[in-house]
């Protein structure tokens, strides 16, 4: 008795060290990302759907697959505020993920201290933190994609089916579980059950029925996904092709949001697996430490290169610090296995590999940090340029505004269709201007970026000159991360 009572402690002290700086946050950070506004505004149209009884099945069809914002809404239900039950939830994700890299960890290695410290590891990191406080899907996703790697671990094979299935309920990259894990119980096992195969099948299946039934087109989603890709590229030239700055850059991006030394211990770790992997399949039903960091190792490989490829086809032309997410999360586990195997081989470099690993995870995580200042920042001006906005226009008449920045257009309130942007503008001086003239724009936003069109025809907006008819009234503007918005208001 006494020694479950003490079993019990550990858990409350992970509890807690991982949930108060998630809610906290939750509560006084602003979102991470612009999307989030967007999460948020599905989430409250459900909850008002599911409240009154009119939700119907294709109200789930969008842009995104729905798990997360079911759940949100369901849970925004008696909160009514779906702004913070979104952040919530995404933090109870966060909590979760952390106590699954412990336990994951453990299993592994079992080794207690090398399970606390993957868990302190992510439990304390800024970007985790930060993005566990943003009503996103990146944060819930990696859950259920380490619960599935939890339960692959243990031999439970329907359990983790059924966890993977959600995390393709929640993100298109993890239908590649439905021939992963069965894969990895065929090496495991040399079978594979109907059953987990199933369950695994079911998200692609279900959305593709809530597709066809909400447009009568079974793809429709994926059109959807790919005229987004389409203008995303046509605004951005930049990114259309490579270039040196821009590999150089998304390079960094990776490397920082995964952790250098998570990825080098994982890319190790893979190196170990495939130079031993016949030994291993002979005896896959061993329940070694070698055997059991197979399924760990198959599951970063394939996120990995999942986003490699993506990123080399241009189907993702940017890489954002939130997608090394789930990368840092499935290779912590690794990093924990990789530094104990090498120093068990090695033991006179056991000291100062530690003494590495903790150099490039605190200087990650300062990059982290300073970046999630910037982010404020930028937030910070956006959110005047939004609340300005919210003010002194009038959603009832027939007036609009002309806006690039996504995270400044539902920051404001104001709906969607009262926005033009650069999508379809010309790129003549004269036929932008006769342009905002047709469409009755009232307040010209120029943002400091190649993908608008006024600060592309108009670079004298930079001194807050006058644009046709419009007048400059505000400016913001943050150093770092370097953000420049500038708001005009049509002069009768």
């Amino acid at each position: 008795m006494h020694a479950a009572k003490n079993d019990r402690v550990p858990w409350l002290v992970l509890v807690l060290l991982s949930s108060i700086p998630r809610i906290l946050s939750a509560f006084f950070l602003p979102n991470a990302f612009g999307d989030a506004y967007v999460y948020i505004q599905e989430i409250g149209t459900l909850s008002t759907k599911l409240s009154s009884g009119t939700f119907r099945l294709t109200d789930l069809f969008g842009f995104w697959l729905p798990l997360y914002q079911f759940v949100s809404a369901i849970v925004n239900m008696p909160l009514k505020n779906g702004f913070y039950s979104g952040k919530l939830v995404a933090a109870l994700f966060g909590v979760g993920s952390c106590l699954l890299v412990y336990a994951i960890s453990f299993r592994l290695t079992a080794n207690r201290m090398a399970a606390i410290w993957t868990f302190l590891l992510i439990a304390l990191n800024p970007l985790h933190i930060f993005y566990s406080a943003s009503a996103m899907t990146d944060v819930p996703h990696a859950f259920f994609v380490l619960a599935a790697l939890y339960f692959v671990l243990t031999g439970n094979w329907i359990v983790a089916a059924t966890f993977g299935a959600l995390a393709g309920l929640t993100r298109v990259e993890s239908w590649m579980l439905m021939a992963l894990i069965p894969l990895i119980q065929l090496i495991k096992e040399r079978r594979v059950s109907v059953v987990a195969l199933l369950i695994l099948i079911t998200p692609p299946v279900f959305w593709f029925y809530i597709s066809w039934k909400a447009t009568g087109n079974w793809l429709a989603c994926f059109i959807q996904r790919q005229e987004y890709h389409d203008w995303l590229l046509r605004m951005n030239p930049s990114i259309a092709q490579f270039s040196g700055r821009q590999l150089v850059k998304d390079a960094a991006t990776l490397l920082v949001s995964s952790d250098v030394a998570v990825l080098i211990a994982c890319f190790v770790g893979t190196w170990l697996v495939v130079r031993r992997f016949r030994s291993l399949l002979v005896r896959a039903g061993n329940a070694s430490d070698a055997n059991l960091i197979v399924a760990p190792v198959l599951f970063f490989v394939a996120f990995f290169g999942l986003l490699i490829a993506a990123y080399i086809t241009h189907q993702q032309p940017i890489i954002f610090p939130r997608y090394g997410l789930i990368l840092f999360s499935l290779g912590l586990p690794i990093l924990a296995w990789t530094f104990l195997k090498v120093s068990k081989n090695k033991p006179r470099l056991a000291r100062r590999l530690l003494i590495s690993i903790i150099a490039i995870c605190v200087f990650d995580a300062s990059v982290q940090f300073v970046g999630a200042v910037g982010t404020l920042n930028q937030y910070h001006a956006q959110r005047a340029v939004a609340d300005y906005l919210r003010d002194h226009f009038d959603a009832r008449s027939n007036a609009r505004i002309f806006c690039d920045d996504g995270t400044v257009r539902v920051l404001s309130g104001i709906p969607e269709e009262k926005f033009v942007t650069s999508a379809n503008a010309p790129r003549d001086r004269e036929a932008f201007l006769t342009f905002l003239d047709q469409n009755n724009v009232e307040y010209l936003i120029v943002i400091e970026t190649e993908r608008s069109r006024p600060f592309e025809l108009f670079p004298w907006s930079e001194y807050n000159e006058r644009i046709g008819s419009f007048e400059s009234i505000m400016h913001t503007h943050t150093e770092f991360l370097l953000t420049n918005i500038r708001l005009y208001h049509r002069i009768r």
